[in-house]
């Protein structure tokens, strides 16, 4: 393990609350109408200090998304490791992300709408996360293939997007519910059980004839 000084604490420390107020600020005012001034001001601390540790608006937002992704990924790594059933992976990959943005609703906010509107978006940095996500369900469809638990013929390439794809469609859904500016009915469901629908769909979708 390794053991930090305490300037090198005092610092992880500092750039941590920088973080979490770079994460308000966006949520609260939106990325675009973002500035630096008021990301330094919620974190209590001088513009200058903020740029010790981000040298912009854009590596604030880069940052929050390869940290809160790399943990998610890590996570899932660590779960699906244990497992031998690909649909409990399965699974464990919504699961996670759900927990995930449950936990931090401010966050989901952020990366399904706000990040979602950026041309930061297809920066390789952040293409980068979502590929090795991409990837870690893929290597679970192939090996449920190979389990003969799947389609011989699912294209896993294909597949693996389509299941992505549906994820953030309830992940926005879910922020959408919560919206004060939204009141349609379509949009008030239980994250959970959305999530564990749409693992049954695909699992239905994915298994062979007996």
């Amino acid at each position: 393990m390794k053991i930090f000084s305490k300037s090198d604490q005092r610092a992880i420390d500092k750039r941590t609350t920088i973080l979490n107020a770079a994460l308000r600020t966006f949520v609260k005012r939106g990325y675009p109408e973002t500035k630096v001034a008021e990301i330094a001001s919620e974190a209590g601390v001088a513009e200058g200090t903020l740029y010790n540790y981000f040298s912009s608006k854009e590596d604030l937002l880069l940052a929050l998304f390869d940290e809160k992704w790399g943990g998610i990924i890590a996570e899932i790594k660590s779960r699906i490791s244990h497992l031998s059933d690909p649909n409990r992976k399965l699974k464990a990959i919504f699961s996670q992300v759900v927990m995930m943005f449950r936990k931090n609703r401010q966050l989901a906010e952020l990366f399904m709408v706000d990040i979602k509107q950026s041309s930061i978006f297809m920066n390789n940095y952040t293409i980068n996360r979502i590929a090795e996500f991409l990837d870690i369900i893929e290597g679970v469809l192939e090996e449920g293939k190979s389990k003969g638990i799947y389609r011989k013929d699912l294209d896993t390439r294909v597949a693996k997007m389509v299941i992505f794809g549906a994820a953030q469609g309830i992940l926005l859904s879910w922020v959408l519910s919560e919206s004060t500016a939204v009141k349609n009915q379509t949009f008030k469901f239980s994250l959970y059980r959305a999530a564990k629908t749409l693992k049954d769909i695909f699992k239905s979708g994915l298994v062979g004839e007996k």
